[in-house]
């Protein structure tokens, strides 16, 4: 019968190539125009770089690079403290 789980649904060709985009929530805890720290249930890798999108009345996205990143014990359960730098446009991306 075709159409059951062990049949094939979809051919990706060989040649396709792309980027793949992983989101997920965080907290902001506090930042300024350079930095932001936030909550985070997965930990960061340093240089990694990302897009913060933050909302409110507007949703606005800024790309970032995780400078650090270590575990805490936050209600009850274990979080990640990513401390994030804002890339800034024309500014020098060193870390």
């Amino acid at each position: 019968m075709l159409g059951r789980r062990s049949h094939p649904r979809v051919v990706i060709p060989a040649s396709l190539e792309g980027v793949l985009y992983v989101s997920r929530d965080v907290e902001v805890q506090e930042g300024d125009a350079k930095q932001m720290t936030v909550v985070s249930r997965e930990p960061g890798v340093p240089g990694e770089r990302g897009q913060l999108t933050l909302t409110g009345t507007t949703a606005e996205s800024v790309p970032v690079r995780v400078l650090t990143s270590r575990p805490a014990a936050l209600g009850g359960s274990i979080r990640h403290l990513l401390t994030l730098r804002l890339v800034l446009e024309g500014a020098a991306d060193a870390l």
